[in-house]
């Protein structure tokens, strides 16, 4: 059947899907002898739909799945979502909420809110698989995944349970951050830093003069510290002073001497509290300073701070007690800064620090057996990274990296919320503890009511998802290690080969994974790491609903343009650590480029038809060698690029060569005899346009399916084997040749535009080869029909470009003259010379309102300015006209 006038995508997506899938052509065989090649697929949350971020890099990932399948290795993409324990409870609870349950908490109870979140997640799951699969995500869903799944809750809880005996997983009373709307700890890097407008303020405190941006904390004050070797404060060290705060309570503060206070931030005496700072705790712990909590968990006074405040929020405490101070004459001064502030990213709400027991992970106790050593998970962290086992691209985030681990502090793994792994730690009386991956036996014991954080589960993702979970099913008797060395896609597919994701998770997940991993199975969880960057709207501002007109919904996309111009447009030019700007001009650019694909086949389609043949043992035409010879060139450095990770360059390299050389040159020099209707250029032009097929389909997998079965293509694309360089069909030597014969070609067309001449005037074009005169010769048909030449001549030397009207290009290979024809000429001079009347006629215009003294005084700037830049433009376009004028005679 002859191809259809457009392709429609809605018309193919969803059947060629589900070809694909029912084949197996997904499917990772863990027993073929090929090389494997492993993408673990970063799990979207299990809340709702996915955006841009997901669709980059599924994108991203299909396209290397898809080129190493083709490559012959035998690839497994795993599939999977989070559990995103924080965000899918408060939306579920949001939900509840709207639908009249005040407290669903309170209402369900632990069982049953966990309940309605197990079946939200369920619905969402079902949108977002539909959604991966409407991108074309060539993923293995035989061995789909979920962090809450039966055999990955065992491996958390076993992972938990070693780190605990090993001494790396604690029970300790620290400052940690608290978010008062979600009601949970956050880690350190969950949270953002906002620089915000606030107050200083400095009060009388006893005998020194203090100045902090939170005096509500000062309520809760247990010392003041100060520099051992600060002068001004020496008779005061060791002293315990009395402060009665007015309307508030009486505290009791010791100065103690410390390395940790700057002399040189404001008095030099710093108030310590304790309980609401992790500075202050650090001193607390050093000096034996008790803990007074005056902020409780809501964000509201404690009875510790005083009868007045109890029950204030923290802002409203502010201002009541700032006001008490001044009123007593305590307030030395307030001046405005800007504060920077911690946000958690999740909720967007101020983070308020409070001491509370939690579980942490050690970072710096040396435990972890690494390359013959016991390394801290600093240490290890660090190693992967300087020793190269692990490539993190864009290579500068290696500096980001290493100041993170620099910083790093103790892990807080403990989250007060329902929904989650629930950390395996049961409690029965004031001295039995249980700690495993099993309940224990007995009555009495009760299991710690709190969550591990999500990123806890999703650590162990490149592993735990390949352990086999039948064999885990069946055994629960064997132990972690046991089922990792028993699971066969373990040992077949682990470490992963790539692992895709976006830059500003590298700590969120990509350090959390491979602190799990070489700990817990002895290897890095994967060699290499490509960061993808944040896709802009045209502005270069990141999409937001405030701006609808710059907004990209990938699922409008695919349903507008369909899924290969949404992959292509967001692949194209794409670079590891770069930001892309994505615009609907830029999803109307690539549709182009797919019409042009399928033009393209339906004049391929004419060429070949119904019947194309296999290549001849020997090709003859230099045109045909030419093509060869580009298809070899493109596949090699196509290759080489990708072995790089340049997919986005790639993209770029494969799109212009098709546009510019099978296109623009190859598929209108076969238009021309002897190359028309020739047996061999028929087979040459099948097997270069299947070639780019090949070469397309890791980015725009449908439109090539299409057109791989429509021209007759062998099975189905997914599964065809990727372009080889064939050392039977290499012409280097007409490669170069041809490649004269293009220049030559492109030479002519930019003396037509220089010279501002339409399509229909017939030029006069001499070509004097100083190479390859052969190739020039049997080329000239082409080069005429190319550059619409009324005539060409091939001269033995370059005399006659010198004659009037001529043009000439000079090149290694060649010189070019090209002249019109008498007729030609003559209709050329008149148009310039009508085109010159009427530029002259405006430019006169134009001079005289710029010689005018009331428009040049009066006129808006803007105005007079354009006037200015219209007049310029005139003169050099006149200027131009003139000289092409004189060059016709």
């Amino acid at each position: 059947m002859p191809l259809d006038q457009y392709f429609e995508a809605s018309k193919y997506e969803q059947a060629i899907y589900e070809r694909w899938e029912s084949s197996g052509a997904f499917r990772a065989d863990v027993d073929s002898d090929r090389p494997a090649f492993t993408i673990s697929m970063p799990p979207p949350n299990a809340t709702g739909t996915l955006h841009l971020g997901h669709a980059v890099g599924m994108a991203l990932e299909d396209v290397m799945i898809r080129w190493r399948r083709m490559a012959g290795d035998e690839v497994l993409w795993l599939p999977g979502t989070d559990h995103a324990a924080i965000a899918t409870e408060s939306v579920v609870i949001r939900n509840l909420q709207k639908e009249g349950m005040a407290d669903p908490r309170h209402e369900l109870g632990r069982d049953g809110l966990v309940a309605k979140i197990a079946e939200f997640v369920e619905q969402s799951r079902g949108t977002i698989r539909s959604q991966i699969r409407a991108l074309g995500a060539s993923c293995d869903w035989s061995r789909e995944r979920y962090t809450m799944d039966a055999t990955l809750n065992r491996a958390v809880n076993a992972t938990f349970a070693r780190m605990f005996r090993d001494g790396l997983i604690y029970r300790g009373l620290r400052i940690i951050n608290w978010d008062p709307h979600l009601k949970t700890t956050v880690a350190d890097d969950e949270i953002e830093t906002k620089e915000r407008p606030a107050k200083l303020y400095t009060m009388r405190y006893g005998p020194f003069l203090v100045a902090t941006s939170r005096p509500e904390t000062k309520l809760g004050d247990t010392a003041v510290a100060v520099h051992p070797d600060d002068e001004r404060w020496q008779e005061h060290i060791g002293k315990t002073y009395e402060i009665t705060w007015p309307q508030g309570p009486t505290i009791h503060v010791r100065v103690v001497a410390d390395q940790a206070v700057d002399p040189e931030t404001g008095t030099g005496a710093l108030g310590v509290t304790p309980a609401h700072s992790a500075i202050d705790f650090e001193i607390a712990e050093r000096h034996g300073l008790p803990l007074v909590q005056v902020i409780d968990e809501d964000g509201r006074m404690t009875a510790a701070a005083g009868e007045r405040y109890q029950g204030m929020t923290v802002e409203e405490c502010r201002a009541a007690f700032v006001a008490d101070l001044d009123a007593a004459g305590l307030l030395a001064g307030a001046e405005d800064y800007i504060q920077p502030t911690p946000i958690c990213y999740r909720s967007k709400q101020v983070i308020e620090p409070l001491p509370k027991a939690q579980w942490f992970v050690d970072v710096n106790k040396p435990v972890v057996p690494w390359k013959g050593q016991t390394l801290s998970i600093r240490q290890v962290l660090r190693d992967v990274i300087a020793d190269g086992d692990i490539q993190l691209l864009p290579k500068h985030e290696e500096k980001t990296y290493f100041h993170w681990i620099d910083n790093l502090r103790d892990w807080c793994i403990s989250r007060q919320i329902w929904w989650g792994h629930r950390i395996p730690v049961w409690y029965r009386g004031e001295e039995d503890l249980y700690v495993g991956h099993r309940s224990p036996e007995g009555a009495g014991w009760e299991q710690d009511p709190d969550t591990l954080d999500t990123w806890f589960s999703s650590a162990l993702w490149t592993w735990s998802t390949l352990i086999d979970p039948e064999l885990a099913e069946a055994h629960p008797e064997l132990s972690l290690r046991e089922l990792l060395a028993r699971s066969p896609d373990v040992a077949r597919f682990h470490p992963t080969s790539v692992m895709e994701t976006g830059y500003d998770i590298l700590f969120f997940w990509i350090a959390r994974m491979i602190l799990m991993t070489t700990y817990m199975v002895g290897e890095v969880p994967f060699h290499t790491v490509y960061m993808h960057g944040l896709i802009l709207d045209r502005d270069g501002d990141k999409m937001s609903k405030s701006k609808p007109e710059t907004a990209i919904d990938p699922q409008a996309t695919i349903a507008d343009h369909g899924a290969d111009v949404l992959r292509m447009s967001l692949v194209l030019g794409n670079a590891p650590g770069k930001d892309l700007k994505l615009s609907e001009e830029r999803l109307v650019g690539v549709k182009r480029l797919i019409n042009k694909l399928w033009n393209a086949g339906k004049l391929v389609e004419r060429t070949v038809g119904e019947h194309p043949t296999a290549l001849p043992a020997t090709i003859e035409h230099p045109i045909n060698q030419w093509m060869m010879a580009r298809l070899d060139g493109l596949v090699d450095l196509i290759d080489r690029r990708f072995g790089d990770w340049a997919f986005g360059d790639g993209a770029e390299l494969i799109r212009t060569a098709f546009w510019s050389e099978f296109c623009d040159v190859y598929l209108e020099a076969i238009k021309v005899p002897p190359l028309a209707g020739s047996a061999e250029t028929a087979a040459v032009t099948h097997h270069a346009y299947l070639t780019y097929l090949k070469l397309f389909h890791p980015f725009m997998p449908y439109v090539t399916e299409v057109l791989w079965r429509e021209m007759g293509g062998e099975d189905m694309l997914i599964g065809a084997p990727w372009p080889a360089i064939d050392p039977a069909h290499r012409y280097p030597e007409a490669g170069e040749a041809v490649d004269a014969v293009v220049r030559a070609i492109g030479a002519i067309r930019s003396v037509r535009a220089e010279q501002g001449l339409e399509p229909k005037v017939k030029i006069e074009v001499a070509i004097h080869p100083t190479a390859h005169r052969d190739v020039f010769e049997a080329c000239a048909p082409v080069v005429e029909r190319l550059v619409r030449a009324g005539s060409l001549e091939l001269l033995d030397s370059a005399a006659g470009t010198d004659e009037p009207g001529t043009a000439v290009a000079v090149d290694a290979a060649f010189e070019v003259a090209v002249r019109l024809g008498q007729a030609d000429r003559e209709a050329e001079k008149q148009r310039l010379e009508k085109q010159l009347e009427q530029d002259r006629k405006r430019l006169g215009g134009l001079e005289k309102r710029l010689a005018d003294e009331n428009f040049l005084t009066r006129a808006k700037p803007i105005a007079v300015e354009k006037a200015k830049s219209d007049a310029e433009a005139l003169r050099a376009t006149i200027q131009a006209a003139e000289e092409r004028l004189a060059t016709l005679g």
